[in-house]
């Protein structure tokens, strides 16, 4: 495999990085702390699972955007208490039509290593199409940015205990 095009790292303490692994783990709690996801599709609920699909949908200038990610790998140990998972980017959709199609094969790994030094990591790959290559500075922004952005919401609003979201419970009216 090729050498990641970014690296981002943030150190935390050992209790702030474990916080993180149980709020990454958990999609549920995803819209409390990750400023992408005001809201998330997913067939399933609670604990991540390799293979799962999920879409982070957010509104910007009154318009639905959506992220569609897929979670390729999942990594973990005890001693020393880490997690890696790995999520492959499936596009970005305005309206259900496609955005950033000047990007493909987007992957991004983010790790926290929950030990003394530890933190989170967030490596990307991505690979730019020969048509788009005049544009390739432009193009190498929006990856750089939402890694960036990953790192930034894990760091702040992750490393806090969130209750998992309650479902709703819908009852029959006569």
């Amino acid at each position: 495999m090729d050498p990641p095009k970014g690296v981002w790292r943030q150190s935390l303490l050992p209790s702030e990085s474990e916080q993180v692994i149980i709020n990454i783990l958990n999609l549920d709690r995803w819209p409390s702390w990750h400023s992408s996801a005001g809201r998330i599709l997913s067939e399933k609920i609670g604990v991540l699972s390799e293979g799962q699909r999920f879409d982070l949908h957010r509104i910007e200038r009154q318009r639905l955007i959506e992220d569609m990610w897929t979670v390729k790998s999942i990594r973990s140990g005890k001693s020393p208490r880490f997690l890696e998972i790995e999520f492959h980017w499936q596009g970005q959709q305005r309206e259900g039509k496609p955005l950033g199609t000047a990007l493909s094969n987007v992957h991004m790994t983010v790790t926290v290593w929950a030990e003394e030094g530890g933190g989170v990591e967030i490596a990307s790959w991505w690979d730019i199409p020969w048509w788009a290559k005049f544009m390739k500075g432009r193009v190498n922004r929006l990856p750089r940015a939402m890694a960036k952005q990953w790192l930034k919401d894990a760091c702040s609003g992750a490393t806090l205990p969130i209750s998992p979201s309650q479902e709703a419970i819908l009852t029959e009216s006569e």
